[in-house]
């Protein structure tokens, strides 16, 4: 072997190691009546401006209650104009679990109506919550009721507690209590970072190789002071961050696993349908994080 022909080698093994996971951003709600931390307006408007700074075409999954209020009403309007993608998240964020087929899909074509409104509007949705079903009925009811009305399943891939992080962070400043915010923003990418590389593994467990991922947050506070250090985390572990319709286009999203109750994680769904015993339910909650906060003070 040449020299040469060695070098070649090396810089495509290297290339190949070094690669790391795709991942587009998707934020879910749009509730904008918290002032808490930051008023409203101005949280979307640094989530746009992180966006936009780093070149970044989104989704997000809108709650059309919310809408009643101008401020989300403005916000989403903002979010589409600088060419976002809305998505139907319901109109009443019920727990699909808790409610009929009837109830349930009724409660999509509110949403439906309000979301005709924006330039942007794709019929993706994405389950509250992301419970598809607690029977066989009502699962295949509603991927029959989706699919009548032409609309595909906005999947998560990684699932994740930003949440309740938010919901601590907000507990706190209410209290009056000095924030230490470099310490909730470390705690917010530690948890992204494990549950993104556990996700990305999951994925290479199951289905023998990595996907598009698609990550799951919240239109909150914590989402509009860290979500540009979140981007920074994932290039910096080598992950590329892509527009969230390339993502939805992995075939991924289309897979139908037949496991009751249906839902969480595309990846959780399927790795369970395979017979996966070290998988935990739910797969993400406020159960696992609240130890660690606590003993951190946060």
């Amino acid at each position: 072997m040449s020299k040469c022909t060695f070098i070649i080698i090396l810089i495509i093994f290297t290339a190949v190691i070094s690669h790391g996971a795709e991942v587009a951003i998707t934020i879910d709600d749009f509730n904008l009546s918290n002032s808490i931390g930051m008023e409203p307006l101005k949280r979307n408007s640094e989530i746009l401006s992180v966006l936009k700074k780093n070149q970044i075409k989104a989704i997000g999954f809108v709650t059309t209650k919310y809408l009643n209020d101008p401020k989300a009403l403005n916000a989403v309007k903002a979010w589409s104009s600088a060419g976002h993608i809305v998505g139907n998240h319901t109109e009443n964020h019920w727990k699909y679990n808790d409610k009929t087929l009837h109830e349930f899909s009724a409660d999509i074509l509110v949403a439906d109506k309000k979301l005709q409104q924006f330039p942007t509007f794709q019929k993706i949705f994405r389950f509250p919550y992301l419970k598809e079903g607690d029977s066989v009925e009502k699962r295949d009811g509603m991927r029959d009721f989706l699919k009548d009305n032409d609309y595909t399943n906005g999947h998560v891939s990684i699932d994740a507690s930003d949440w309740y992080v938010n919901m601590r962070l907000i507990e706190k400043i209410k209290k009056g209590d000095k924030v230490d915010y470099e310490k909730y923003r470390d705690f917010y990418l530690k948890h992204m970072w494990d549950r993104s590389d556990y996700y990305s593994k999951l994925a290479q467990k199951t289905l023998g190789k990595d996907i598009k991922h698609t990550v799951l947050l919240h239109h909150n506070l914590t989402t509009a002071l860290f979500l540009d250090d979140l981007i920074k985390m994932y290039k910096q572990k080598g992950w590329k961050v892509i527009y969230a319709e390339e993502a939805f286009k992995d075939g991924v999203y289309k897979r139908t696993p037949k496991n009751i109750p249906a839902g969480e994680s595309i990846l959780w769904a399927i790795a369970k349908e395979k017979g996966d015993s070290s998988l935990r339910y739910p797969a993400e909650d406020s159960i696992y994080e609240k130890d660690e906060m606590d003993r951190l003070g946060l």
